[in-house]
């Protein structure tokens, strides 16, 4: 799959699951494009808007994994990417 098209498929399962996403410059960039985080008790994606397409992917994918996604529809490239982020074991449900 475009690398863009898993990017907007995650985009998508994070708006479903009612998380806010902020893609803005980082003055210091992290290592990883970004992450997740609770601002003001709510779920929060933070990306890098400098960094890679691939880290970005990641970053979501990642932060897609620590929340209760298993039920929300993915596409097929959008939910191995999820999974490959998942610890070992650890099921969100």
């Amino acid at each position: 799959m475009d690398d863009q098209l898993l990017f907007d498929d995650l985009l998508r399962a994070a708006k479903s699951l009612g998380v806010a996403i902020r893609v803005e410059p980082f003055e210091t960039p992290p290592a990883a494009g970004g992450g997740s985080c609770i601002l003001r008790g709510e779920s929060l994606i933070l990306l890098d808007a400098r960094a890679p397409l691939p880290e970005r992917i990641t970053a979501m994918a990642r932060a897609l994994s620590e929340l209760d996604s298993e039920a929300l529809f993915m596409t097929p490239a959008a939910r191995e990417a999820v999974e490959a982020m998942r610890e070992p074991g650890r099921r969100t449900s």
